[in-house]
């Protein structure tokens, strides 16, 4: 009798029960991150010995795989966002033991960043950065972190929000061609994942440093003159002129100068330069004057003839008084 009560004792301990020192599971990855709708393989290990079976209960349909002291589970399309598959070995009787694999599913869109294709310079605007899908298991706004650069230059960022948004003044010289980078970080369980943006910036502006300068400004009959004028804009402006006379004018350079020769009275008044592109118009303006050539030999002429009157005359009266 005792000798079949201490047999039952052995049987229980040793078949029935898992044995409660090292004896346990493990997943390999414990916790993987998945991206919605990809796949993973699990492998569970287990170090007891005398399990009598080992298997993955899932709500989904299962693809597996099993050796000695291994299982695993291969899932070809996640779809559950809280999805924790569980890895259980069973002893004889009613004995068993488990552990959990919990998968962080995501769902994380590279950032797109809105902003006009052309951008005036002086005119406010703004540039937004925004992630279209993001999530991370049950978390809607899991934590996430945005930024905005110009360059190495730290625009603005946000915290915990898929969007952000940067207003400014473009500026032609400052920012024509600058690169705009949005980068995103979000936290997916014990990793941190990164996704960016660029795109550069096409900055335009309306006709600026307008300016005319003649050679000479002042003038005498038969005379050269160039009159130039000079601009800046994006795109390059085209140029026109209000003249005082269009006789004996050359244009050249893109009708950016014009040369007279040989200039006449005529020429003389305002040059108005007109510089326009499709975002303005500006204009720019110079006297130039007419002068007139000496007559300083007509009064030469006039008094030497009023002296040889004078003269004249004298002799004349002397000649009477004798």
């Amino acid at each position: 009798m005792t000798a079949v009560l201490l047999l039952n004792i052995a049987c229980l301990l040793t078949f029935c029960l898992p044995l409660a020192g090292p004896c346990k599971l493990a997943i390999h990855p414990k916790a993987p991150i998945v991206e919605f709708g990809g796949s993973v393989k699990l492998n569970c290990t287990s170090t007891c010995t005398n399990y009598t079976k080992m298997d993955w209960e899932v709500s989904f349909e299962r693809d597996v795989q099993e050796g000695e002291g291994w299982i695993s589970l291969n899932i070809k399309n996640v779809t559950e966002w809280t999805t924790q598959p569980l890895c259980v070995a069973k002893f004889k009787g009613s004995g068993s033991i488990h552990t959990r694999a919990v998968i962080y599913v995501y769902q994380f869109s590279t950032p797109d960043i809105y902003l006009a294709s052309e951008i005036e310079s002086g005119h406010s605007d703004k540039i937004i950065c925004n992630i279209s899908s993001l999530r991370v298991r049950d978390q809607i706004l899991p934590n996430v972190n945005i930024s905005l650069s110009r360059g190495a230059i730290l625009l603005n960022s946000s915290h915990g929000e898929p969007s952000l948004e940067y207003s400014f003044v473009p500026n032609l010289i400052r920012d024509d061609g600058a690169e705009i980078i949005c980068m995103a970080r979000v936290e997916v369980g014990s990793e941190v994942l990164n996704k960016s943006a660029t795109r550069t910036l096409n900055v335009v502006a309306s006709p600026y440093n307008v300016s005319v300068l003649a050679n000479p400004m002042t003038y005498k009959a038969d005379a050269k003159i160039v009159v130039k004028c000079e601009a800046e804009g994006k795109p390059f402006p085209e140029f026109s002129w209000d003249l005082p006379s269009n006789s004996s004018v050359e244009y050249s350079n893109n009708i950016q100068i014009l040369t007279i020769h040989p200039a006449q009275s005529f020429h003389n008044g305002t040059y108005r330069c007109l510089v326009r592109n499709i975002y303005g118009t500006k204009s720019a303006q110079i006297d130039i004057l007419f002068q007139e050539r000496s007559r300083s030999w007509i009064a030469a002429v006039v008094v030497v003839a009023l002296l040889a009157v004078v003269f004249t005359g004298g002799i004349f009266w002397y000649h009477c008084r004798k």
